[in-house]
């Protein structure tokens, strides 16, 4: 088994619709700087392995009606983090890989190699005016547009090798043009000439996190599955496993006991103002700290990492930081990222190969 991770939706005030009523701040400080630049050290300071935020194109949490970009928030939180790895989601279809693969790289430089993308392929009419687009009816070109989209997002990464800075004053060169590459990508849906603007990111390819079948044959090199039990979890793992993803990472939904009224009564009381159904997708913790400590350390024997999806952020991530990680990490089941370390070094990820690199002709 590779090394367990944690990771934690930092998505408006928490996972259930009435999260707000419960969270620990005004109102109007949910979409403020301060705000997010806290939520993201709290995070940090606890020990999970990466934060992910949610894309304000899909359902999200209904308590949250409006969102900032995704890859600005976790650009922004860079500066205030030095560990914690930072994975906006981030919809495929109707994206412009261009433009996208130089976002995503330049967080990649703004983390100093923490960073992740959670990519989505997901379509609506909603999604695809947002765009000034015709939607795409047809699920199966929504899996392939999706898969298209990672595969020339990730060879605009490669458009530059490692090396290619030579700095090479006495004969008036700054790059090898030998490691400076044009993408020349032609798909089904787009062709890119390339090059990319930005250097190859440092981690190589920021960690491309993916949902079973929405990239259609495209591997994200780490998948996020849902199921309703840990036994359902673990069919799920296997499958991509067989697939050759190499991280599976499983959602929990958590509500916790807080100090206060116990997790039941939390959940009944927030459940009284606006209810939060049971999806038969998703597996739903209720219940105190050492009790979640006993599950996550069952599920650490199936699935790679969680992450969690706390009901109530402010609440749920001081009991994550105070009761239930120190525990985990005391009974040997996590290891809290280092310092300075990458998000592929964190979820045990090899370096990922340059496939322009290998792919030219021997000199």
């Amino acid at each position: 088994m590779s090394k367990f991770a944690l990771g934690i939706e930092l998505d408006g005030d928490g996972a259930h619709p009435a999260a707000w009523r419960q969270a620990k701040h005004p109102p109007t400080e949910l979409l403020t700087p301060r705000r997010f630049a806290a939520v993201a050290s709290a995070a940090e300071a606890a020990g999970f392995t990466f934060a992910t935020f949610r894309d304000g194109a899909g359902a999200g949490s209904p308590n949250v009606t409006g969102r900032l970009d995704t890859v600005e928030v976790a650009a922004f939180v860079a500066a205030s983090t030095d560990r914690l790895g930072l994975v906006p989601a981030v919809n495929t279809i109707h994206a412009e890989p261009y433009h996208l693969a130089n976002q995503l790289s330049s967080l990649d430089w703004a983390s100093r190699g923490r960073s992740g993308w959670l990519a989505e392929a997901r379509e609506s009419s909603a999604i695809a005016a947002s765009y000034g687009s015709e939607p795409v009816l047809d699920q199966s070109a929504v899996q392939r547009e999706g898969a298209e989209v990672v595969a020339a997002t990730r060879r605009l990464w490669d458009t530059w090798e490692d090396g290619v800075f030579i700095a090479d004053a006495a004969n008036n060169r700054f790059l090898d043009l030998d490691k400076f590459h044009y993408a020349d990508f032609k798909g089904e849906f787009f062709s890119i000439k390339g090059p990319s603007i930005t250097p190859r990111p440092p981690q190589g390819q920021p960690v491309v996190f993916g949902r079973p079948g929405e990239l259609a044959e495209e591997l994200p090199d780490a998948v996020v599955v849902s199921a309703d039990s840990v036994a359902g979890i673990a069919a799920v793992a296997r499958e991509e496993r067989r697939r050759g993803v190499r991280r599976v990472v499983a959602d929990l939904e958590v509500v916790l006991d807080a100090g206060g009224p116990p997790a039941q009564q939390r959940l009944h009381a927030l459940d009284a103002a606006s209810p939060w159904p049971a999806s038969p997708d998703f597996l739903r913790f209720v219940g105190d700290a050492a009790e979640l400590r006993a599950l996550l350390t069952e599920l650490s024997g199936v699935v790679d990492g969680v992450r969690l999806l706390p009901a109530v952020l402010d609440v749920e991530l001081e009991v994550f930081a105070e009761e239930v990680i120190p525990g985990l990490v005391s009974a040997g089941v996590f290891v809290p990222p280092a310092p300075g370390s990458t998000l592929r070094e964190s979820l045990g990820l090899p370096a990922p190969v340059n496939a322009i690199a290998t792919s030219k002709e021997p000199a």
